[in-house]
Protein backbone atom coordinates (compact mmCIF):
# COMPACT_ATOMS: atom_id res chain seq x y z
CA UNK A 1 0.00 0.00 0.00
CA UNK A 2 1.26 3.44 -0.92
CA UNK A 3 1.24 6.12 1.77
CA UNK A 4 1.12 9.62 0.22
CA UNK A 5 3.17 11.17 3.04
CA UNK A 6 6.05 8.87 2.10
CA UNK A 7 6.05 9.84 -1.58
CA UNK A 8 8.40 12.29 -3.26
CA UNK A 9 6.99 14.02 -6.33
CA UNK A 10 8.92 16.17 -8.80
CA UNK A 11 7.18 18.94 -10.74
CA UNK A 12 8.98 20.02 -13.91
CA UNK A 13 7.17 23.10 -15.22
CA UNK A 14 8.55 26.29 -16.76
CA UNK A 15 5.53 28.45 -15.88
CA UNK A 16 5.85 29.72 -12.29
CA UNK A 17 2.11 30.00 -11.76
CA UNK A 18 1.35 26.51 -13.13
CA UNK A 19 4.19 25.05 -11.06
CA UNK A 20 2.83 26.73 -7.92
CA UNK A 21 -0.69 25.42 -8.58
CA UNK A 22 0.63 21.88 -9.13
CA UNK A 23 2.71 22.05 -5.95
CA UNK A 24 -0.36 23.21 -4.03
CA UNK A 25 -2.37 20.27 -5.39
CA UNK A 26 0.33 17.77 -4.40
CA UNK A 27 0.54 19.23 -0.91
CA UNK A 28 -3.26 19.18 -0.64
CA UNK A 29 -3.14 15.48 -1.52
CA UNK A 30 -0.67 14.85 1.31
CA UNK A 31 2.42 14.10 -0.80
CA UNK A 32 5.27 14.18 1.71
CA UNK A 33 7.99 15.77 -0.41
CA UNK A 34 7.32 18.05 -3.36
CA UNK A 35 10.33 19.12 -5.43
CA UNK A 36 10.08 21.77 -8.13
CA UNK A 37 12.15 22.45 -11.23
CA UNK A 38 11.67 25.44 -13.56
CA UNK A 39 12.96 23.59 -16.64
CA UNK A 40 13.91 20.20 -18.01
CA UNK A 41 17.63 20.50 -17.20
CA UNK A 42 16.97 21.36 -13.55
CA UNK A 43 14.41 18.54 -13.40
CA UNK A 44 16.88 16.01 -14.76
CA UNK A 45 19.46 17.16 -12.20
CA UNK A 46 16.97 16.64 -9.36
CA UNK A 47 15.96 13.28 -10.80
CA UNK A 48 19.64 12.29 -10.88
CA UNK A 49 20.36 13.41 -7.31
CA UNK A 50 17.15 12.57 -5.42
CA UNK A 51 15.03 9.51 -4.85
CA UNK A 52 11.81 10.48 -6.64
CA UNK A 53 8.65 8.38 -6.84
CA UNK A 54 6.94 10.16 -9.74
CA UNK A 55 7.33 13.14 -12.07
CA UNK A 56 4.66 15.64 -13.09
CA UNK A 57 6.10 16.92 -16.37
CA UNK A 58 5.05 19.82 -18.58
CA UNK A 59 5.01 18.84 -22.26
CA UNK A 60 6.05 22.18 -23.77
CA UNK A 61 9.17 23.77 -22.29
CA UNK A 62 12.15 25.55 -23.80
CA UNK A 63 15.45 23.71 -24.36
CA UNK A 64 14.52 20.28 -22.95
CA UNK A 65 10.83 19.63 -23.57
CA UNK A 66 8.74 16.79 -22.19
CA UNK A 67 9.73 14.38 -24.97
CA UNK A 68 13.43 15.10 -24.48
CA UNK A 69 13.12 14.69 -20.72
CA UNK A 70 11.37 11.33 -21.12
CA UNK A 71 13.94 10.05 -23.61
CA UNK A 72 16.87 11.00 -21.36
CA UNK A 73 15.25 9.38 -18.31
CA UNK A 74 14.20 6.21 -20.16
CA UNK A 75 17.49 5.73 -21.99
CA UNK A 76 19.50 5.71 -18.76
CA UNK A 77 21.08 9.15 -19.20
CA UNK A 78 19.93 9.99 -15.68
CA UNK A 79 20.54 7.98 -12.52
CA UNK A 80 16.91 6.96 -12.01
CA UNK A 81 14.75 3.91 -12.65
CA UNK A 82 14.01 3.70 -16.38
CA UNK A 83 10.36 3.08 -15.56
CA UNK A 84 10.02 6.12 -13.30
CA UNK A 85 6.32 7.02 -13.30
CA UNK A 86 5.78 10.15 -15.41
CA UNK A 87 2.59 12.14 -15.71
CA UNK A 88 2.42 14.65 -18.55
CA UNK A 89 0.56 17.90 -18.02
CA UNK A 90 -0.34 19.96 -21.05
CA UNK A 91 -2.76 22.59 -22.23
CA UNK A 92 -2.25 21.32 -25.80
CA UNK A 93 -3.93 17.93 -25.88
CA UNK A 94 -3.99 17.56 -29.64
CA UNK A 95 -4.36 14.14 -31.19
CA UNK A 96 -0.74 14.36 -32.40
CA UNK A 97 0.57 15.27 -28.93
CA UNK A 98 -1.38 12.49 -27.22
CA UNK A 99 -0.12 9.96 -29.76
CA UNK A 100 3.48 11.13 -29.31
CA UNK A 101 3.20 11.00 -25.51
CA UNK A 102 1.81 7.46 -25.66
CA UNK A 103 4.54 6.39 -28.09
CA UNK A 104 7.05 7.48 -25.45
CA UNK A 105 5.41 5.09 -22.99
CA UNK A 106 3.52 7.61 -20.87
CA UNK A 107 -0.08 6.69 -20.20
CA UNK A 108 -1.10 9.37 -17.69
CA UNK A 109 -1.91 12.72 -19.27
CA UNK A 110 -3.46 15.66 -17.43
CA UNK A 111 -5.09 18.46 -19.37
CA UNK A 112 -4.47 21.90 -17.86
CA UNK A 113 -6.12 23.21 -15.87
CA UNK A 114 -6.55 20.15 -13.64
CA UNK A 115 -7.72 19.75 -10.08
CA UNK A 116 -6.52 17.71 -7.11
CA UNK A 117 -8.94 14.86 -7.82
CA UNK A 118 -7.70 14.48 -11.42
CA UNK A 119 -4.10 14.66 -10.21
CA UNK A 120 -4.80 12.01 -7.58
CA UNK A 121 -6.18 9.65 -10.24
CA UNK A 122 -3.17 10.28 -12.50
CA UNK A 123 -0.72 9.57 -9.67
CA UNK A 124 -2.57 6.37 -8.79
CA UNK A 125 -2.55 5.30 -12.42
CA UNK A 126 1.13 6.10 -12.91
CA UNK A 127 2.23 4.37 -9.72
CA UNK A 128 0.06 1.31 -10.35
CA UNK A 129 2.07 0.60 -13.49
CA UNK A 130 5.19 -0.09 -11.41
CA UNK A 131 3.74 -0.89 -7.97
CA UNK A 132 1.18 -3.37 -6.71
CA UNK A 133 -1.38 -2.72 -4.03
CA UNK A 134 -2.88 0.46 -5.45
CA UNK A 135 -6.58 0.52 -6.11
CA UNK A 136 -8.01 2.73 -8.83
CA UNK A 137 -11.54 1.72 -7.82
CA UNK A 138 -12.03 4.35 -5.14
CA UNK A 139 -15.54 5.66 -4.56
CA UNK A 140 -16.47 8.97 -6.16
CA UNK A 141 -16.95 11.61 -3.48
CA UNK A 142 -16.67 15.23 -4.56
CA UNK A 143 -16.93 16.38 -0.95
CA UNK A 144 -13.61 14.73 -0.08
CA UNK A 145 -11.28 16.24 -2.68
CA UNK A 146 -8.65 16.99 -0.04
CA UNK A 147 -7.67 13.37 0.49
CA UNK A 148 -5.58 11.34 -1.90
CA UNK A 149 -6.78 7.81 -2.26
CA UNK A 150 -3.90 5.68 -3.46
Amino acid sequence: MIIPAQLCGLIVEDNDYSRSLAAGCLKKLGIGTVLEAPDGAAGLQLLHNQSIDFVLLDWYMPEINGAGFIRLAREGQVNCPRDIPIIISTAYATRENITRIQELGVKEILIKPFDAKQLSRAISGALSKVTTGISNDEPEDDADDEQILL
